[in-house]
């Protein structure tokens, strides 16, 4: 593969910079945080990190309601800072992905006070409104999190629309302006040596032109993905022109504008987030639907087989963690967290690992809705409150699905507050900082953290589990997932059982073989013919005739 597709053996690293780790001890991580422990990055054998937003803000959304594109939030430090570390990854042959939010700044962001302060303003038009009175909406649109999409301004006699918090008003992309803007904000940022962008919600960009009510309040009226081509192909030149590794998010996406969207000829993206995967969670379902999920990725591998490449991802900010909705954090924690990650990173595509996933950090289970910092979560105990639910059972609730179980401290030892920062954090690190962290996962060659390095080397090493051809074997039960990856002859089979029971392999066939990974103990391991609970093997296979 050329450098231009450096990308397509590579591994990412995602970082919660507030989360990571605190230098000045404040409580807040910080960019020399994530400079400081480069070191560790090297020795999990990553190729590149994607940094979370960390501009300045309104702290309404955790840094993504924007005030300032040009520039980093004094919690995290200074630009000096940012430069210090592109320089510092750059020399460990590091690359750094930034996140670019492109739906909606912050209300405090001055392009909006502008136009709040003068409806005839230039900057007006940078946003999004509707004639209306103070107790009519324009429509039944309604945000995300909940309650209509619109907030009404006076002084314009009209609403403006907000998908996500009333903070957070949606830019107008049918304006050629605010695309030019994000253009000069993105070669900006390039400029000072970063490498790629995750660019957040690209699918929300296009809203529907006539403003009628939709049939999905929440959802339908942000639904065309062939109007936002257009706001796309006039990013594309500055995204080309300086190289620039490019990650969408794509939120309901449909397969065919995933194929369009990633030609490696006429696209816009070397890959896309998509979430078809990662929803099952959401279900009030006790047990995770293997042949369901079997299904779905399977459909997502064959279709980007040649028409595009794949993001392979479990976790990030905006989900609980893999192991805590996938696993099973209670009776097989270790071993399920290393069944999810050999199970999900030898597919085809591109790995990314969510930071505390490759220690196999559960859910942070707080106590009160004074613990939680996330606004969806804070929203949602409000809305149920008012319809009578008890508090027991949304705590119960979001101790499951709450966004803010992936952003706890990250534990580099069992020190007080894991080490993340002499100050009192800015949420509460997770309960088991004691047991599981970086120093103790480091020295155990049965932890999840070694489990994970030996993954990403056979992945980097093995040409075959690179670009091989992903082949799903459908054992037909709601256990078991098991594929091959095949290229030039070379076989290697993926057999994971995501159950709490044990299962039979008997309908396939393992021999001649050897097996290479396993993440049971060699002298724990089961035969051949039955696999047990989380139990994940990887098979050389003889090459095909």
């Amino acid at each position: 593969m050329g450098d231009a597709q450096w990308w397509q053996h590579a591994v990412g690293y995602q970082i919660y910079p507030q989360s990571f780790l605190d230098t000045n001890n404040d409580g807040i991580g910080d960019l020399a945080g994530i400079q400081q422990q480069i070191d560790y990055l090297k020795t999990l054998r990553v190729d590149f990190v994607w940094v979370s937003s960390f501009y300045p803000s309104g702290d309404v959304d955790n840094g993504y309601d924007v005030m300032k594109y040009r520039g980093v939030a004094p919690q995290f430090g200074t630009l000096a800072d940012f430069d210090r570390l592109v320089a510092a990854l750059h020399a460990a042959d590091i690359k750094i992905v930034i996140d670019l939010a492109l739906n909606h700044t912050s209300s405090d962001h001055p392009w909006f006070k502008a136009a709040l302060a003068d409806p005839t303003s230039t900057y007006h038009d940078y946003y999004i409104w509707q004639p209306t009175t103070l107790d009519v909406a324009p429509n039944n649109w309604e945000s995300v999190f909940g309650g209509s999409a619109w907030t009404y301004h006076a002084a314009s006699q009209a609403a403006y629309l907000h998908t996500f918090a009333r903070k957070q008003p949606d830019l107008n992309w049918e304006n050629p302006a605010v695309r030019r803007e994000m253009s000069d904000i993105i070669q900006w940022w390039a400029d000072r040596g970063v490498d790629g962008f995750r660019l957040d919600g690209v699918t929300h960009l296009k809203k529907q032109a006539d403003f009628a009510d939709v049939a999905a309040p929440r959802t339908d009226y942000y639904r065309d993905f062939t109007g936002v081509t257009t706001y796309l192909a006039d990013l594309k030149p500055v995204l080309q022109r300086n190289h620039l590794f490019t990650i969408g998010e794509a939120g309901g996406i449909d397969m065919p504008t995933a194929q369009r969207w990633l030609d490696p000829d006429t696209g816009f993206f070397d890959l896309l987030l998509e979430f078809d995967h990662v929803h099952y969670w959401e279900n009030a379902e006790p047990k995770l639907p293997i042949a369901a999920l079997r299904q779905n990725l399977t459909r997502w591998q064959l279709a980007l087989a040649d028409k595009g490449w794949n993001a392979l991802f479990i976790e990030n900010h905006d989900l609980p963690r893999a192991v805590s909705y996938y696993g099973n954090p209670v009776d097989y924690r270790r071993r399920s967290a290393k069944a999810l990650g050999l199970w999900y990173l030898l597919m085809k595509g591109t790995p990314f690992i969510y930071q505390g996933q490759e220690l196999g950090l559960p859910n942070a289970r707080f106590d009160s809705i004074d613990d939680y910092r996330d606004l969806d979560s804070r929203l949602y105990y409000r809305s149920q409150r008012a319809k009578g639910v008890s508090e027991s059972k949304i705590l119960e609730q979001l101790a499951a699905k709450s966004r803010d179980n992936a952003r706890t401290p990250f534990p580099w030892n069992d020190e007080p507050n894991g080490g993340f920062s002499e100050h009192q954090p800015w949420i509460q690190p997770t309960q088991v900082v004691e047991r599981i962290n970086v120093e103790r996962e480091s020295h155990d060659p049965y932890s999840v953290f070694t489990f994970y390095r030996q993954l990403i080397q056979l992945k980097k090493t093995v040409p075959t589990l690179q670009k091989g051809r992903y082949e799903l074997i459908d054992t037909k039960d709601d256990q078991l997932y098991v594929y091959r990856r095949t290229y030039n002859g070379d076989n290697w089979l993926i057999v994971v059982n995501m159950s709490n029971e044990a299962a039979t392999t008997q309908e396939f066939d393992l021999n001649p073989s050897e097996m290479i990974v396993t993440n049971m103990r060699v002298d724990a391991a089961s035969d051949e013919t039955q696999i047990q609970p989380w139990e994940a093997r990887l098979y050389h296979l003889r090459k095909l005739e």
